[in-house]
Protein backbone atom coordinates (compact mmCIF):
# COMPACT_ATOMS: atom_id res chain seq x y z
CA UNK A 1 0.00 0.00 0.00
CA UNK A 2 1.39 3.38 -0.93
CA UNK A 3 1.74 5.96 1.80
CA UNK A 4 0.01 8.60 -0.37
CA UNK A 5 -3.15 6.49 -0.55
CA UNK A 6 -3.12 6.16 3.22
CA UNK A 7 -2.81 9.94 3.68
CA UNK A 8 -5.50 10.76 1.12
CA UNK A 9 -8.06 8.19 2.21
CA UNK A 10 -9.33 9.48 5.55
CA UNK A 11 -11.70 6.55 6.09
CA UNK A 12 -8.88 4.01 5.81
CA UNK A 13 -6.75 6.11 8.14
CA UNK A 14 -9.56 6.30 10.72
CA UNK A 15 -10.14 2.56 10.55
CA UNK A 16 -6.43 1.91 10.92
CA UNK A 17 -6.26 4.27 13.90
CA UNK A 18 -9.30 2.64 15.53
CA UNK A 19 -7.88 -0.84 15.07
CA UNK A 20 -4.52 0.30 16.45
CA UNK A 21 -6.24 1.73 19.54
CA UNK A 22 -8.26 -1.44 20.07
CA UNK A 23 -5.24 -3.69 19.63
CA UNK A 24 -3.23 -1.50 22.01
CA UNK A 25 -6.00 -1.76 24.58
CA UNK A 26 -6.16 -5.55 24.17
CA UNK A 27 -2.39 -5.70 24.61
CA UNK A 28 -2.56 -3.61 27.81
CA UNK A 29 -5.32 -5.81 29.22
CA UNK A 30 -3.34 -8.94 28.38
CA UNK A 31 -0.18 -7.66 30.07
CA UNK A 32 -2.17 -6.52 33.11
CA UNK A 33 -3.96 -9.84 33.34
CA UNK A 34 -0.63 -11.64 33.23
CA UNK A 35 0.71 -9.31 35.93
CA UNK A 36 -2.27 -9.87 38.23
CA UNK A 37 -2.43 -13.64 37.67
CA UNK A 38 1.31 -13.92 38.37
CA UNK A 39 0.89 -11.95 41.60
CA UNK A 40 -1.99 -14.18 42.68
CA UNK A 41 -0.09 -17.35 41.76
CA UNK A 42 2.88 -16.27 43.91
CA UNK A 43 0.54 -15.50 46.85
CA UNK A 44 1.56 -11.89 46.53
CA UNK A 45 -1.85 -10.47 45.57
CA UNK A 46 -1.81 -7.74 48.21
CA UNK A 47 1.84 -6.83 47.79
CA UNK A 48 1.63 -5.85 44.12
CA UNK A 49 3.17 -2.58 43.06
CA UNK A 50 -0.30 -1.57 41.83
CA UNK A 51 -3.11 -2.98 44.00
CA UNK A 52 -5.66 -5.12 42.11
CA UNK A 53 -8.67 -2.79 42.75
CA UNK A 54 -6.68 0.11 41.24
CA UNK A 55 -5.67 -2.09 38.31
CA UNK A 56 -9.33 -2.89 37.61
CA UNK A 57 -10.23 0.81 37.85
CA UNK A 58 -7.38 1.79 35.50
CA UNK A 59 -8.31 -0.86 32.92
CA UNK A 60 -12.01 0.07 33.08
CA UNK A 61 -11.22 3.75 32.57
CA UNK A 62 -8.83 2.96 29.75
CA UNK A 63 -11.46 0.76 28.11
CA UNK A 64 -14.05 3.51 28.34
CA UNK A 65 -11.62 6.03 26.88
CA UNK A 66 -10.65 3.76 23.98
CA UNK A 67 -14.30 2.93 23.27
CA UNK A 68 -15.28 6.61 23.21
CA UNK A 69 -12.36 7.49 20.97
CA UNK A 70 -13.17 4.74 18.47
CA UNK A 71 -16.85 5.74 18.52
CA UNK A 72 -15.90 9.37 17.89
CA UNK A 73 -13.69 8.43 14.95
CA UNK A 74 -16.46 6.51 13.24
CA UNK A 75 -19.40 8.76 14.10
CA UNK A 76 -17.65 12.02 13.17
CA UNK A 77 -17.16 10.79 9.61
CA UNK A 78 -20.78 9.71 9.39
CA UNK A 79 -22.08 13.01 10.78
CA UNK A 80 -19.90 15.02 8.38
CA UNK A 81 -21.26 13.04 5.42
CA UNK A 82 -24.83 13.54 6.64
CA UNK A 83 -24.34 17.31 6.93
CA UNK A 84 -22.94 17.41 3.39
CA UNK A 85 -25.89 15.42 2.05
CA UNK A 86 -28.39 17.66 3.87
CA UNK A 87 -26.65 20.75 2.48
CA UNK A 88 -26.80 19.32 -1.05
CA UNK A 89 -30.46 18.40 -0.63
CA UNK A 90 -31.35 21.91 0.47
CA UNK A 91 -29.40 23.42 -2.42
CA UNK A 92 -31.25 21.15 -4.82
CA UNK A 93 -34.63 21.96 -3.33
CA UNK A 94 -34.03 25.70 -3.69
CA UNK A 95 -34.65 25.33 -7.43
CA UNK A 96 -38.27 24.41 -6.77
CA UNK A 97 -41.15 26.72 -5.96
CA UNK A 98 -42.13 27.12 -2.29
CA UNK A 99 -45.14 24.76 -2.41
CA UNK A 100 -43.20 22.15 -4.38
CA UNK A 101 -40.36 22.35 -1.88
CA UNK A 102 -42.80 21.94 1.03
CA UNK A 103 -44.40 18.88 -0.56
CA UNK A 104 -41.06 17.32 -1.44
CA UNK A 105 -39.73 17.90 2.09
CA UNK A 106 -42.81 16.16 3.46
CA UNK A 107 -42.29 13.26 1.08
CA UNK A 108 -38.63 12.96 2.14
CA UNK A 109 -39.67 13.06 5.82
CA UNK A 110 -41.97 10.10 5.13
CA UNK A 111 -39.19 8.00 3.55
CA UNK A 112 -40.27 8.76 -0.03
CA UNK A 113 -43.85 7.54 0.13
CA UNK A 114 -47.10 9.16 1.23
CA UNK A 115 -50.77 9.18 0.28
CA UNK A 116 -52.18 12.26 -1.42
CA UNK A 117 -54.47 12.89 1.55
CA UNK A 118 -51.40 12.59 3.80
CA UNK A 119 -50.00 15.72 2.16
CA UNK A 120 -53.19 17.61 2.99
CA UNK A 121 -52.99 16.58 6.65
CA UNK A 122 -49.25 17.15 7.04
CA UNK A 123 -48.94 20.49 5.26
CA UNK A 124 -52.37 22.01 5.83
CA UNK A 125 -52.58 22.88 2.13
CA UNK A 126 -56.02 22.58 0.49
CA UNK A 127 -56.56 19.36 -1.48
CA UNK A 128 -56.98 21.17 -4.82
CA UNK A 129 -53.64 22.94 -4.42
CA UNK A 130 -52.04 19.65 -3.28
CA UNK A 131 -53.31 18.04 -6.48
CA UNK A 132 -51.91 20.85 -8.66
CA UNK A 133 -48.52 20.88 -6.96
CA UNK A 134 -48.26 17.08 -7.19
CA UNK A 135 -49.12 17.26 -10.89
CA UNK A 136 -46.29 19.76 -11.43
CA UNK A 137 -43.88 17.51 -9.56
CA UNK A 138 -45.08 14.51 -11.58
CA UNK A 139 -44.61 16.35 -14.86
CA UNK A 140 -41.03 17.20 -13.82
CA UNK A 141 -40.36 13.51 -13.12
CA UNK A 142 -39.80 14.06 -9.41
CA UNK A 143 -42.64 11.85 -8.18
CA UNK A 144 -44.68 8.91 -9.38
CA UNK A 145 -48.41 8.82 -8.72
CA UNK A 146 -49.82 5.33 -8.14
CA UNK A 147 -53.61 5.03 -8.03
CA UNK A 148 -54.90 2.56 -5.48
CA UNK A 149 -58.67 2.62 -5.63
CA UNK A 150 -59.92 5.98 -4.42
CA UNK A 151 -56.55 7.06 -3.01
CA UNK A 152 -53.32 8.02 -4.69
CA UNK A 153 -50.00 6.86 -3.33
CA UNK A 154 -47.22 9.35 -4.09
CA UNK A 155 -43.73 7.89 -4.41
CA UNK A 156 -40.43 9.69 -4.90
CA UNK A 157 -38.73 8.71 -8.17
CA UNK A 158 -35.98 6.08 -7.86
CA UNK A 159 -33.19 8.49 -8.87
CA UNK A 160 -34.21 10.98 -6.21
CA UNK A 161 -34.67 8.23 -3.60
CA UNK A 162 -30.99 7.41 -3.97
CA UNK A 163 -30.13 11.09 -3.61
CA UNK A 164 -32.41 12.11 -0.77
CA UNK A 165 -32.94 8.95 1.30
Amino acid sequence: MKLGFFKENKAVRNIFLALTLLLGFIFMVSISTFYVSDAIRNNNACGCVIPIPYMILILSSLGLFVGCLVFYLFISKHMHEKKEIDKNVMATLNFLEKDERTMLNELIRNRGELSQSGFEKATGIHKVKVYRVLERLRSKGIIIKDSQGKTNRIVLSEELKRLFL
